[in-house]
């Protein structure tokens, strides 16, 4: 038997219409009761119908999330932060995963469409233009998570130029001068571009002429890792290197050690996420901390509040978190 708004608002001694507002959180409500009617509707076993609520309110409360298929290892973290935010803002999230292959991107994203949704939200992934074009082409609200598509979806991340200078400058001032910047080297995502104009730009700061050999590495993967290791060969031509993902720099660093090198005597690493990924490794991975649980209220809130314009950037702040994993070749160098 299906319990009804009707059964709840009979055995709560209120009328129907005050139990529907109790429930989707409209209007104002003695705090005992509102938690007496939401305790009975639990005990009942009562389930709400959304799509019902959203046709009679004119308006979804659902919102799609895009995560891609190929593990990262903070997609987590801005879900996590999703989901909070929604069910304080009585939000429901449905999360659909992508491959890189671009028509099944298309079947995903049309039969999220199919759904009635209120927008839908992009977890660090590049969208192939021919998948942009089906969003693009809809009336439902757009927001890109931890990457920066393009200036018609907004975007919520790290300020990725500021992120990269800023480890520059932490490294030229532990004196380092030849740093490498692993896994951004594809000239074409927003992201990479913008980490290595950082990168360059620091250095040049510096008064240092950047090697563009220095800048490898394609994808964000631990493979990645240990390839730049074999790639440039020991002695290695850097005594640093940026990770542009926790798992590139568990790769660097494990990579490192195949080859018989010390961290951070021999290499210095520091990493770009600083999820809990980096405390399991050995010396602790140094990082620039991102806050993805925030990236992933944020976008709830943002579009709420239907604040967004398709050039609307939000940036939220880093953290330089300090590990095992630098050290100071000029130091070493007096050492000897």
């Amino acid at each position: 038997m299906t319990i009804t708004i009707k059964d709840i608002a009979n055995k709560a001694g209120l009328s129907p219409a005050s139990v529907s507002r109790i429930l989707t959180n409209r209007g104002r409500f003695n705090a005992e009761t509102a938690q007496k009617v939401r305790d009975l509707a639990e005990s009942m076993g009562y389930f709400k119908n959304q799509s019902a609520a959203d046709l009679s309110q004119k308006e979804s409360r659902v919102i799609g999330v895009l995560v891609p298929s190929s593990h990262t290892n903070f997609a987590d973290e801005i879900i996590k932060g999703m989901q909070s935010k929604a069910y304080e803002l009585n939000y429901e999230l449905i999360v659909a995963f992508v491959e890189s292959d671009i028509q099944q991107q298309i079947q995903t994203v049309k039969s999220l469409l199919s759904r009635n949704l209120l927008a839908i939200a992009m977890l660090a992934i590049d969208i192939d233009d021919t998948v942009l074009a089906v969003l693009l082409d809809t009336n439902v609200q757009l927001i890109s998570v931890s990457n920066q598509l393009n200036n018609k979806i907004p975007s919520i991340s790290s300020n990725n130029y500021d992120t990269v200078h800023d480890i520059v400058d932490y490294l030229y001032d532990n004196g380092h001068r030849d740093i490498a910047l692993i896994g951004s080297s594809r000239p074409e995502p927003i992201v990479a571009n913008l980490r290595r104009q950082g990168f360059i730009n620091a250095l040049s700061e510096h008064g240092i002429t950047y090697n563009p050999d220095f800048i490898w590495g394609v994808e964000n993967t631990y493979q990645t890792g240990l390839d730049a290791i074999k790639h440039f060969g020991v002695p290695l031509p850097f005594s640093a290197a940026i990770g542009s993902a926790d798992i590139i720099s568990i790769g660097l660093l494990n990579g490192a050690k195949d080859a018989q090198l010390s961290i951070p005597e021999d290499l210095s690493i520091v990493t770009i996420d600083g999820t809990d990924l980096t405390q399991l490794t050995r010396p602790i991975l140094t990082s620039t901390k991102q806050n993805f649980q925030l990236m992933g209220q944020l976008a709830i809130t943002s579009l709420a509040e239907k604040k967004l314009s398709p050039h609307t950037i939000i940036f939220t702040d880093t953290t330089l978190v300090l590990g095992g994993t630098v050290a100071s070749p000029l130091q070493r160098g007096k050492e000897n």
